[in-house]
């Protein structure tokens, strides 16, 4: 609902660009009543507090993007990292969580559980084909891959027996004949006066001293036909896809959450609807019957361009829903927007990707849960590698419980690493502070939980901070030994998609094969 409002920043007044973990003054033209404020609080109650009749206090905290506030559109952004960084984090996030391996849940669950894997599952399938269809498959938007179908569709040639006017028929046969013999019902009188009376075919069609021929006949001919399995192939892809964009348009007209980006989704949702309708008009895919069993073998969806990068993304999209990935992670990702919490996520994989680098494929990834700091029930990931005599885990939200793999209380960094029984641990944080020489560096109270973390957590080496910083290459480390290599003790790094080389160094150095 549109509402006339001013937003201000220290009494200044602000058009368009607003930044996250910012303070605004919102100020509306006209005198609310209080069910109008009821009404705003209820619509933006996560960003909005009201300070005086009608005036607010408006704070986006962790929320990065495009959204709509009040009718108005606006852009939050980030003073810690641009806007192409953190489409390159996403974008990076999305290709991993596509390379994730299939799980399988347990079969025994609560109501509310499958429930929410439901949801889950299709908000999943509904990021990957944004990805691909507005970003890029295998190189390209799917889009695109399509209109390579379009230029040249498969098909076949169709062997058919048709029941065609004598004078049209190409081809004869003794076949032919014997048909023709058999079904007198096709036979049509011919007078005397008629050329026709003189053929051979005539004169062997004689009832009651009449002449006969024949007026139709059956004959097998060869058409050209898109209606393959490979195409019913492609339908059924397309329709699929609709499907799930129209799961999304009714997810997002029934959510009453003002804020967060919706009115984006809403616009993008919309667009992936109407490329996909328009895709599914094409003239042989409405030639084409539904499908019945999908041809795995065929060679055209394993090699042929367009048909392949099509098969390969519906073969992730249907794996989507159960990959071993916490289902707040595609939540974050698609509704919520959490800047922190997605520089959290690309940070996990930044790490396990640089290990991937030394170590190769992961052996096994699963999920994990345990029970953090403040007693809640959290899940998170593990990958593990494996080289000849030695084994590595990467971990993501690894709970260390007190008494046992802690000293003391629980803890769960963000990211541990373990090889040989000795840990390692990264905690990514979106904040740092700054010098007055714009120097940026993590902050205080982060690195003292660094502290907590490498007297707490048993047999722990080293622990670092993670933070944003584009420019510096910073990397810091205070060695408990006084030693110049990372052997022990407490470091922080400075890391952005366009900033990765202090983490590469480290890890490098920490777990090099």
């Amino acid at each position: 609902m549109f509402r006339a409002h001013a937003i201000y920043d220290q009494g200044a007044p602000v058009n368009g660009v607003l930044q996250e973990w910012t303070d605004y003054v919102v100020e509306f033209e006209t005198e609310l009543t209080e069910a109008d404020k009821k009404q705003i609080l209820d619509d933006y109650r996560k960003v909005l507090k009201p300070l005086r009749r009608n005036v607010f206090l408006l704070n986006f905290r962790n929320f990065v993007g495009h959204t709509n506030f009040c009718g108005q559109s606006y852009t939050v952004s980030s003073d810690k990292m641009s806007e192409k960084e953190i489409l390159n984090m996403n974008r990076f996030i999305s290709s991993r969580i596509a390379l994730l391996p299939y799980y399988d849940h347990n079969p025994v669950r609560s109501y509310w559980a499958e429930k929410a894997d439901e949801e889950a599952y299709r908000l999943h399938q509904w990021h990957l084909l944004r990805e691909a269809l507005c970003r890029e498959w295998e190189g390209a938007p799917l889009g695109d891959w399509w209109r390579l179908i379009d230029r040249d569709p498969h098909h076949r040639i169709e062997n058919e027996v048709v029941n065609s006017p004598i004078w049209s028929v190409r081809t004869v046969n003794p076949d032919t004949l014997e048909v023709i013999a058999q079904h007198p019902g096709t036979w049509v009188p011919i007078p005397k006066s008629s050329g026709l009376s003189l053929t051979a075919i005539a004169g062997k069609l004689m009832m009651q001293g009449q002449a006969y021929f024949p007026a139709t006949a059956l004959e097998r001919i060869n058409r050209l036909t898109f209606d393959t399995a490979e195409n019913r192939m492609m339908k059924l892809i397309l329709s699929q896809s609709v499907e799930i964009t129209e799961w999304m348009a009714d997810r997002l007209s029934k959510d009453k959450d003002s804020i967060h980006g919706k009115s984006a989704i809403r616009e993008e949702n919309k667009k992936m609807q109407d490329e996909l309708t328009e895709l599914l008009m094409s003239g042989w895919v409405q030639e084409t019957a539904e499908l019945h069993s999908i041809p795995r073998a065929s060679t055209v969806l394993q090699r042929k361009a367009g048909y392949r990068q099509w098969y390969s993304f519906y073969q992730h999209w249907l794996l989507g829903g159960k990959f071993p990935m916490p289902d707040e992670w595609i939540r974050t990702l698609v509704d919520t927007r959490d800047i922190a919490k997605i520089y959290e996520y690309w940070c996990f994989f930044m790490v396990a990707d640089i290990v991937e680098r030394i170590w190769g494929s992961p052996s096994e990834i699963k999920r994990i849960e345990g029970w953090d700091e403040s007693g809640l029930l959290t899940q998170g990931l593990q990958m593990d590698f494996a080289a000849p005599n030695r084994m590595l885990s990467v971990y993501y939200n690894k709970c260390f419980v007190g008494g046992q793999q802690s000293y003391s209380q629980n803890y769960s960094p963000d990211i541990s690493v373990e090889s040989e029984g000795r840990w390692h641990h990264f905690d990514a944080k979106f904040k740092f502070q700054q010098s007055p020489n714009g120097v940026k560096a993590a902050k205080k109270e982060d690195i003292d939980k660094m502290h907590a973390y490498r007297d707490a957590i048993r047999n722990t080496e080293t622990v670092w901070v993670l933070y944003p910083d584009s420019v510096s290459s910073s990397l810091r480390f205070h060695s408990v030994n006084g030693s110049s290599s990372y052997d022990a003790g407490v470091g922080s790094i400075a890391l952005s998609p366009n900033n990765g080389a202090g983490l590469t160094g480290v890890i490098e150095e920490l777990f090099s094969i």
